[in-house]
C-alpha cells in the first residue's frame, strides 16, 4: 500500500524530469567544474533520480503502454514551453507538436 495516489507518481515523475533537464540547461551556461556548475549538476542528477523512482512506482499501478507515453509527451511539451519562456525560437510547428502531445496524453489516459 502506498501513502501517495498512483497518479501522483506520474505527476512527480514529469515535474522532476522537466526540472532535471532545465537544471542541466542552466549548468551548461556555467563555467565547467566550478562550484555553481557542480551545484546545478547535483540538483539535475537528484531530480533525475526522483523521476526514475517515480516512474518505477507508477509502473506498479499502471500499464507501461500508458505511463511511458504520458510521461514522455508531457516532458516534451513542458520543455518546449520552457524554451519559449526563456526566448528560444518558437514557431507553429512546435506549437502543433505541443498540441498533439496534449491530445495524445488525453487519448492515452482515457483508454
Amino acid at each position: 500500500m502506498s501513502i501517495f495516489s498512483p497518479i501522483s507518481y506520474i505527476v512527480v515523475g514529469i515535474i522532476t524530469s522537466v526540472a532535471a533537464q532545465i537544471f542541466l540547461k542552466v549548468a551548461g551556461q556555467c563555467n565547467t567544474f566550478k562550484i555553481e556548475w557542480f551545484l546545478y549538476m547535483f540538483v539535475s542528477l537528484s531530480s533525475y533520480a526522483i523521476a526514475f523512482i517515480s516512474y518505477y512506482m507508477a509502473l506498479k499501478y499502471f500499464d507501461i503502454s500508458k505511463v511511458a507515453p504520458i510521461m514522455m509527451a508531457s516532458t516534451v511539451a513542458l520543455i518546449a514551453l520552457y524554451g519559449f519562456a526563456i526566448g528560444e525560437p518558437f514557431n507553429h510547428l512546435k506549437l502543433s507538436g505541443i498540441v498533439l502531445a496534449i491530445v495524445s496524453i488525453c487519448l492515452i489516459f482515457k483508454s
